[in-house]
């Protein structure tokens, strides 16, 4: 809650020095942040906070381009002369167990074009996804780790120190 009154103020802020400009409000953030991030050297509270940010705007232009490149692949599934798929449903063994973090995993899975999150089973930590075309599983589980590794890295950024994005 209080990250989401800092990041209120520090916008109101920025939009009030800005004078309502887009690039100023912009630039007035970017300052705001500056200054937090140095003297989260010396505040262990700003530091999570600067931290936490950093790793969210990472995690969402990841992700971003991510679903740009499923809407991409699904497309030229779709428009090609001869569709050639395999549907699959993968069980990918989650790293955390916790309902809210797997929860949030698979409705980021389900906004990702050609995946679908099915079910969670609790006991063994598997949640069920399909896919569209799983012809080269490697590459999905690759994806699905990377996306688990930076979400977790996100949601723990303001509790522990040394995580990396």
């Amino acid at each position: 809650m209080s990250f989401l009154i800092h990041l209120l103020a520090s916008a109101v802020l920025a939009w009030s020095v800005g004078a309502g400009h887009l690039g100023g409000g912009l630039l007035a953030f970017a300052l705001l942040y500056l200054l937090a991030r140095l003297l989260g050297v010396a505040v262990a509270r700003l530091r999570r906070y600067a931290r936490s940010l950093e790793h969210g705007i990472s995690f969402c232009l990841w992700f971003i381009a991510q679903v740009f490149l499923a809407t991409y692949h699904v497309a030229t599934l779709v428009l090609a002369r001869r569709v050639d798929v395999e549907p699959a449903i993968l069980a990918y063994p989650v790293t955390r167990r916790e309902v809210d973090k797997v929860t949030l995993l698979g409705t980021l899975l389900t906004l990702t074009p050609g995946t679908l999150a099915l079910d969670y089973d609790p006991e063994q930590g598997l949640l069920y996804i399909h896919a569209l075309d799983a012809r080269r599983r490697e590459d999905m589980t690759d994806i699905l780790i990377e996306l688990e590794r930076r979400l977790l890295a996100w949601l723990d950024a303001s509790k522990a120190e040394g995580v990396t994005p």
